[in-house]
């Protein structure tokens, strides 16, 4: 992925655009948002008779957004809220939508009908399960605006950004690390504390852009996301 765009450009921008017809704004919309949507949606419906209709479900979100006087035509009016809630609130009410036609097509069949209120029952947990997503996805671009800046800071940056993969995601220790790299222990834990530090600015940039507000309410967010991966 590209580096992050300027600062004054943040989500609602690419929102409006995309809701005036902006094809660009739209396409990044798309890309950015489509595995949240999908994961949200392969998730509720799962085993349910709406298991196959997840890329009608993930398309119908988008022409809820950019059809004329859709939900992003409304968007100034909760532009200062969370992005991530609104676009969980969009995803949801087309579920609803499709899983309400869907159990009045089936009412009076000869079969059991599906009950899809089973699905509202489980709304805390697919809540939580789009945060998950939405947090991946913010995680895998803060990831990518690092490598991508360090690819321009040359490789002593390229050589951190490769110790924190190998400490976080192969979970090899510093020592063994600094054994493979015949490096020093020590040199090694600072360099991982910058690394972690300049993941942490990546992270705060991609959140800025999804959550543009002071630097405290961008910090929340940060620790939000951090705690929802953890947890």
């Amino acid at each position: 992925m590209p580096a992050m765009p300027p600062a004054e450009f943040t989500c609602w921008t690419m929102v409006r655009g995309a809701a005036s017809g902006n094809p660009e704004d739209r396409d990044l919309f798309a890309r950015k948002y489509t595995p949240v949507i999908r994961s949200y949606l392969e998730a509720r419906w799962r085993d349910s008779p709406l298991e196959g209709h997840v890329d009608d479900g993930v398309q119908e979100v988008f022409v809820e957004c950019f059809k004329e006087g859709g939900v992003l035509d409304c968007v100034e009016e909760i532009r200062l809220g969370s992005f991530r809630r609104f676009l969980h609130g969009v995803v949801r009410n087309v579920a609803l939508r499709f899983e309400d036609q869907q159990a009045r097509a089936r009412e009076g069949q000869a079969e059991d009908g599906y009950d899809f209120d089973a699905i509202a029952r489980r709304e805390e947990t697919l809540s939580k399960l789009f945060d998950r997503a939405w947090a991946r996805t913010v995680l895998d671009e803060a990831v990518a605006v690092q490598v991508d800046r360090a690819k321009s800071l040359g490789e002593a940056a390229l050589r951190r950004v490769e110790l924190l993969h190998l400490r976080f995601h192969e979970g090899l220790p510093i020592r063994e690390i600094a054994r493979r790299w015949d490096a020093n222990p020590d040199v090694l834990h600072e360099q991982f504390r910058q690394a972690r530090n300049e993941f942490r600015a990546a992270l705060f940039e991609v959140v800025a852009f999804e959550n543009p507000g002071s630097a405290e309410s961008i910090e929340r967010e940060v620790e939000e996301i951090i705690a929802i991966l953890t947890a």
